[in-house]
């Protein structure tokens, strides 16, 4: 007999169908008063899991880390399909990928397990003895009776129709280095990255051609051009990160280089302890809890989808590139130092303008802006080395996370402004049109 391959999209139907059926089959449960903190909890731990699962994947002997791109598409997929699950229970937003019958009798926190770790076993292979390790421990507090299993299956469905719906989305056929350029101005490799393959890695110009979670195309927010290198502007900023963002910069104080360390992380790792911590101080529930990291973590994702259009159109050189070839600017306000290294050595490898991290910061303070409906909301965080900051708004940390990169030496000035600008754009749009 012939093998038949079926896609995701087939299995997952399959699943929806074993939902209804078992539902179908069981006694009506005695209606109850809805809790809308069933599964909260869970969400917020799988939410923290899916950090702890990239934090893992580094390596510090050989500087392997999960790149934002990936990051940001593992975090958005992971969110999204606890998303569904818990919206196919009680529907309160329009579901992303996942269209079925409710099943009101499945338990939320079973469902919300289960999707999220299907989802990240999916996303993270490599993590799928941790993801496994939680998934156990957290399913056996759970009774064992129908709710459990109807949640069981509806989280699988939830999983594998947000999986189906990213299936070919681009992300596999990403890994295409960043063309270089001789032209002054023009992006060129960056040390210890002097050519492809980045250690197999770093490779990711393709990531502009990956389909956005929500905007409809990677251009829609592109921004225009970087300053002309013959401006002042341009030699202002120039001079600024030469003098700011060095390694051994006299100027750079005690707290632009706290700043500068603190948001190394990737971002949307970051955002999600933001969101975690605001979260919980509001004491949200089960719903808003899912709905805001799924909409935040599409909006990261999507940052960097549009991030790469715009640095692949402009092709802008690095600072430390621009500090060693001063002299062909043609800017006379300009002095070359061949002897220059970022503060934060070394400088990701791929275009400098607009800053990715710029993005990404502004669209996650955008949609959690518009999520709480005011800017003014305090919180503190802590990376992972362990440093802890306090802000007293969504835009406040942003624009500390933008400046960063200046002082991290990665980035022009105008660089992180436009970048930020671009982000809340992003994510603007996101809070306004994802999950009604």
């Amino acid at each position: 007999m012939k093998n038949v391959q079926h896609s995701p999209l087939f299995a997952s139907r399959l699943l929806l169908l074993g939902v209804l059926l078992v539902a179908a089959c069981q006694k009506t449960p005695t209606p109850t008063e809805p809790n809308d903190n069933a599964g909260r909890d869970a969400v917020l731990a799988w939410n923290q899991a899916s950090t702890v699962a990239i934090t893992r994947m580094t390596n510090p002997t050989t500087g392997f880390f999960v790149l934002p791109h990936i990051e940001g598409r593992a975090y958005a997929i992971v969110n999204l399909a606890m998303y569904d699950a818990l919206n196919s229970i009680e529907q309160k937003n329009a579901p992303y990928a996942l269209q079925t019958s409710l099943v009101p009798g499945a338990s939320p926190d079973a469902a919300v397990c289960t999707a999220a770790h299907d989802a990240l076993v999916a996303v993270l292979p490599a993590q799928k003895a941790y993801a496994d390790s939680l998934y156990q421990a957290m399913l056996a507090k759970i009774g064992a009776d129908n709710a459990k299993t109807l949640g069981v299956t509806l989280g699988q469905a939830a999983a594998q129709a947000v999986l189906a719906k990213r299936l070919n989305d681009g992300a596999d056929v990403a890994q295409t280095p960043f063309p270089i350029g001789t032209n002054p101005g023009d992006y060129q490799y960056t040390p210890p990255f002097d050519g492809p393959p980045f250690n197999g890695y770093y490779a990711l110009c393709g990531w502009k051609d990956v389909k956005p979670f929500m905007l409809t195309t990677a251009g829609q927010f592109r921004v225009g051009p970087p300053l002309a290198l013959t401006s002042a502007a341009y030699a202002t900023d120039f001079n600024e990160v030469k003098a700011l963002g060095g390694g051994t910069s006299a100027t750079r104080t005690a707290d632009q280089a706290a700043i500068a360390q603190f948001w190394l992380n990737n971002s949307g790792l970051i955002w999600n302890r933001v969101a975690r911590s605001v979260l919980a101080a509001q004491g949200q529930g089960a719903h808003a809890t899912v709905r805001l990291l799924a909409l935040l973590q599409m909006a990261e994702a999507d940052s960097y989808v549009a991030m790469c259009d715009s640095k692949f159109i402009y092709k802008r050189w690095r600072p430390i590139t621009a500090i060693h070839l001063a002299a062909n600017d043609g800017n006379a306000d300009t002095a070359p130092d061949g002897a220059w290294l970022p503060f934060a050595f070394p400088n990701p490898p791929d275009a400098e303008y607009p800053s990715g991290h710029s993005i990404a910061g502004g669209a996650a303070a955008a949609v959690l802006k518009s999520f709480f409906g005011t800017d003014a909301v305090p919180f503190t965080i802590t990376n992972n080395a362990g440093k802890i900051r306090s802000y007293s708004s969504f835009s406040q940390a942003a624009a500390e996370n933008s400046i960063s990169r200046m002082y991290a030496g990665y980035h022009f000035r105008n660089s992180t402004a436009q970048g930020q600008v671009m982000g809340d754009q992003i994510g603007a749009y996101v809070a306004a049109n994802a999950l009604k």
